[in-house]
């Protein structure tokens, strides 16, 4: 911007020469202008622009000065479980429930940054995508990249989702500790309530959040690039339809002193206020140096060289106009 605005004063200074020569003879310039100075000219039009050079240095906010912080906090380690099923992309919530799900994770993302999170997919198998970590934009990345494709297994296996997710906690603690299970609870392997079991044991809570509706709609069958292809056919040759199976989860979610939620109206405050609830530990997040702000020099000095600019007058003998 700084040469833009120097070729502009340029090009301006030369127009008003030449509108000049317009009103008066080459010979009667100098006498007209001769109480101008070309040198004040020039001095006040170099002012302005370190006036705006300092500016755009003070809009970059220059630092320096390290200063090492030790970052500590208090909270818990929750372990989100998001499932991954090809019943997951069913459109009975717009754009479709794996989409819904991933959004709503987000805005809970958002609400824990005073905690340590992981992330796990499953199907008909469990992956850990994103062990505990208090880097939440982390986690949102790992977030972004689940889909059925990454779990090949078919099926849902809510008891290894439960097994793998709750390897991610720490066993020697006693509290601290949730699980958050994101499924529409359609489970066809697997016997989940002797992992629940377990859960219980070592102290971690489990909240489930339904996802689809109660009425359902068919499974889409998908070629490689994502595209449409069909509805998902059972042996009779009937159009699979999924539908939203609270019932277990709900059962699931009470073995451990959880609770149950379906995503609809104002759930995820109510979960907030749930895992609020649960005891904290002290988090450590680690080192990072930080850096003084340093912009207020540079603001400083533009505002000096504005004030100087619009003081100075390009008239001879008069150095400032008052």
């Amino acid at each position: 911007m700084i040469p833009v605005l120097i070729f502009g004063v340029v090009v301006y200074m030369i127009r008003k020469r030449g509108r000049l020569r317009v009103f008066a003879d080459e010979i009667m310039i100098p006498r007209i202008t001769d109480s101008v100075s070309r040198r004040l000219q020039v001095l006040r039009f170099v002012l302005f622009v370190f006036s705006f050079a300092f500016v755009v240095v003070a809009l970059a906010r220059p630092k320096w000065g390290e200063k090492l912080q030790i970052y500590k906090g208090k909270g818990i380690d929750v372990v989100i479980a998001l499932d991954a099923s090809k019943s997951m992309l069913v459109q009975d919530m717009k754009p479709n429930r794996l989409s819904r799900a991933k959004t709503e994770i987000k805005v809970l993302l958002d609400n824990l940054t005073s905690d340590r999170v992981g992330i796990t997919a499953f199907a008909g198998d469990c992956y850990v995508m994103c062990p505990l970590t208090s880097d939440i934009d982390a986690a949102k990345l790992f977030l972004d990249i689940i889909s059925p494709e990454l779990v090949p297994r078919p099926g849902t296996n809510l008891e290894k989702a439960i097994q793998v997710s709750s390897s991610l906690f720490n066993p020697d603690e006693d509290t601290y500790k949730a699980l958050v299970i994101f499924t529409d609870g359609d489970n066809l392997v697997g016997d989940p309530m002797g992992a629940v079991s377990t859960l219980k044991e070592e102290g971690v809570k489990l909240f489930a959040v339904g996802v689809g509706t109660l009425e359902g709609s068919p499974v889409p069958e998908l070629d490689k690039q994502g595209n449409f292809v069909s509805y998902k056919k059972d042996k009779e040759d009937k159009i699979v339809m999924s539908r939203l199976t609270e019932r277990l989860l709900v059962v699931l979610a009470k073995a451990t002193d959880g609770r149950y939620f379906r995503t609809e109206g104002m759930y995820v405050d109510r979960l907030l206020a749930e895992l609020d609830k649960i005891k904290k530990k002290e988090i450590g997040g680690g080192e990072y140096v930080e850096y003084e702000e340093r912009y207020q020099y540079f603001l400083l000095s533009a505002f000096v060289f504005l004030f100087l600019g619009v003081l100075l007058n390009d008239r001879k003998g008069r150095w400032f106009n008052l």
